[in-house]
């Protein structure tokens, strides 16, 4: 098993004094060994939001186009979706795109060129991303959802090329064609406490977790049709999902504050495969096929709000990273191994930044 390493330019002096530590966890779970529960942390400067700066940040989901290397943020203080170049470790603010309403989820649909957000007028708005296009980085289309409360968290099927977005407090899920930029099919009378759908290549499904009835919907997004409900088997309460489609399990960011846990679900059994007492009661869950690295933003954790990271075969928890109370997102940057999540403390809109120096390939 081989290691991922930064190139010398990268490690600054201050990051290079907290390498032991990290290399000890990581060295453990190269060995097979168990990983000792300690917080690691390797924090790269926070990143400013000039026209927040100051300010008291209140944000949601992050998300990274990999191949171009920018980085978008669902930002309700500037009332838009911030882009940041990050092409480099220190992530470098470009311009805010103004969506009429907050937004909240974020989702890339890079094969059409396009990026989906939910905003709190319950539209879905479309933002050309086409670096050839005359209208790039502006709202070209908005599509009512038709429901009274937000559009939340979205995710999109790039094989069939349809977004799924979820109107959280509705109850309601929309279907949306990422071509013509046209519904194609709601769902209603879901529930409440809907949360964050994930597309899995493996079965071609659409799953969803739902915080309030501890489930997780399936859809077919080829037919567009809701295939099942499936009750967790544990009192996890999701709001984060990941999924790795090479073994088509699933990692639960569990919401229970009472009894804090992640899961590892698996898909096609729809059952629990273990769980984690390190981290819990959190939101975003994500999960990076190239380093076959999970992670999840446990912000409401009661030993202290961190980013747990997750990782292996079979899948054990690696390390806590502390954050704070609202850093319920995550994104990570696969090129320069960055992850970012968010900075809510009072007076400090922006983004938290950490840097694992070396990560199991």
């Amino acid at each position: 098993m081989g290691l991922v390493r930064h190139s010398p330019s990268v490690r600054a002096p201050r990051v290079r004094s907290l390498l032991p530590a990290a290399a000890s966890v990581i060295a453990l779970f190269l060995l097979g060994l168990p990983v000792i529960g300690e917080d690691i942390g390797l924090p790269l400067p926070s990143v400013d939001i000039p026209p927040a700066k100051g300010k008291t940040g209140s944000f949601d989901i992050i998300e990274i186009d990999q191949a171009a290397h920018l980085m978008y943020v669902a930002d309700r203080t500037t009332g838009g979706v911030d882009i940041f170049d990050i092409s480099t470790p220190s992530a470098k603010y470009l311009q805010t795109i103004a969506t009429g309403s907050p937004p909240n989820g974020v989702s890339l649909a890079k094969n059409v060129n396009k990026v989906f957000v939910g905003t709190n007028d319950s539209n879905i708005a479309i933002i050309d991303i086409n670096p050839a296009s005359s209208t790039r980085n502006t709202v070209i289309a908005r599509l009512s959802s038709g429901g009274k409360k937000r559009v939340d968290e979205m995710d999109y099927d790039a094989k069939d090329k349809k977004l799924y977005a979820a109107n959280s407090d509705d109850g309601l899920v929309t279907s949306v064609d990422a071509v013509k930029n046209t519904i194609i099919r709601q769902f209603k009378n879901l529930g409440e406490g809907l949360e964050q759908p994930r597309y899995n290549p493996a079965d071609g499904m659409m799953y969803m977790t739902s915080s309030d009835q501890n489930a997780v919907y399936q859809f077919d997004p080829v037919t567009d049709a809701l295939v099942g409900k499936h009750n967790v088997g544990a009192d996890c309460d999701p709001n984060g999902l990941a999924i790795n489609p090479a073994t088509n399990q699933a990692l639960l960011g569990c919401s229970n504050k009472k009894t804090p846990m992640t899961v590892l679900w698996d898909l096609k059994t729809h059952a629990v495969i273990t769980k984690f007492d390190q981290a819990g009661a959190g939101d975003m869950a994500f999960y990076s096929p190239k380093t076959n690295l999970w992670f999840f933003a446990a912000a409401n954790f009661p030993k202290g709000a961190a980013l747990a990271v997750f990782g292996g075969s079979p899948v054990r928890w690696l390390a806590n990273l502390p954050t704070a109370v609202g850093s319920h997102a995550v994104a990570f940057d696969e090129t320069n191994h960055v992850i970012y999540t968010l900075d809510q403390r009072p007076n400090s809109a922006g983004l938290m930044a950490f840097w694992l120096p070396e990560i199991p390939k």
